[in-house]
């Protein structure tokens, strides 16, 4: 039974690193021993787990459903390590985030930084990345994404959002013709962000609302590019503050209609429903939602 237990933690530590050679790395294993320990546990169980190719490994479906119940075996050693340790020593061990890359300049980053600082002998493995990960598939203790969700697989929780402006360039506000209110917006370039529609809403403070349907000649992927291309005088977007707040100040841009704003977009953490209540999980997860940004 041990031998199996240990096969199946290195089994688990494989699939959340996508290769034989990762894990062997992240165990402190030579690979040989990695492919050992699973296929004498394929062997054990007459089950195939996983499918190797040259470019990445998959699970079966009978990987799929070990390694659910491998998860939750190491979320309850952890479990019990941290409430021994929890009047002797800070909380220890690791956490595997992903962010999307937007978030890189973010509040929220600064908060991770203060709990990696508050509590060091937690690792963090932070990827920053505009594809949206399955965190269960792949391994992620915990998600950060932004607008709201649908995927009941995950438990959530508000972390905060994601304030927005209305902005241009100074040169780019300088070529247009004045108008009078948000909806002759609509008449002007727009840089688009591609995974939203091309339309705008304003609210006003009084809790009026508009819809401007926009044009644009560029549209990019990500809201760093959207950013930059509306501070090189292409049109107007709608960038997070904290991207954007330097180049106000500095009068590089110019906030169009203040008295209007544009709505936050909600910050959520999400974590594989599986993952105990008192665990690094929850630490994070409550260190965050602590004090809302």
């Amino acid at each position: 039974m041990f031998d199996k237990l240990r096969a199946m933690a290195i089994f688990a530590e494989t699939v959340k690193q996508g290769s034989f050679s990762s894990a062997a790395k992240s165990l402190n294993l030579s690979a040989s021993v990695v492919s050992y320990q699973i296929t004498q546990l394929e062997q054990e169980l007459d089950s195939v787990l996983i499918y190797r190719s040259t470019r990445k490994l998959s699970l079966t479906d009978d990987g799929k459903n070990l390694y659910h119940y491998a998860q939750q075996m190491l979320s309850a050693a952890e479990q019990g390590l941290n409430s021994l340790n929890k009047e002797k020593s800070q909380p220890i061990g690791k956490l595997s985030l992903a962010l999307p890359s937007a978030l890189t300049k973010a509040p929220i980053t600064n908060k991770l930084a203060e709990f990696a600082k508050l509590y060091p002998q937690i690792s963090l493995n932070i990827q920053y990345t505009d594809v949206r990960q399955n965190i269960i598939a792949q391994g992620f203790d915990l998600a950060i994404r932004a607008g709201e969700l649908s995927d009941s697989n995950l438990k959530t929780k508000r972390v905060g959002e994601i304030k927005r402006l209305l902005v241009c360039s100074k040169d780019y506000f300088s070529e247009q013709q004045k108008v009078e209110n948000p909806a002759e917006l609509s008449h002007w370039q727009w840089i688009k962000l591609s995974m939203l529609p091309n339309y705008r809403r304003l609210i006003h403070n009084n809790k009026k609302e508009i819809t401007i349907n926009f044009n644009h000649q560029i549209s990019v992927d990500s809201v760093e590019a959207m950013t930059q291309f509306c501070l090189l005088g292409c049109g107007l977007a709608t960038p997070p503050n904290y991207l954007v707040n330097e180049a106000i100040s500095s009068k590089e841009l110019i906030v169009l209609f203040p008295q209007w704003h544009v709505p936050s977009i909600p910050l959520y953490a999400t974590w594989p429903n599986n993952h105990q209540e008192n665990n690094n999980t929850r630490l994070l997860i409550d260190y965050l939602s602590a004090d809302k940004y």
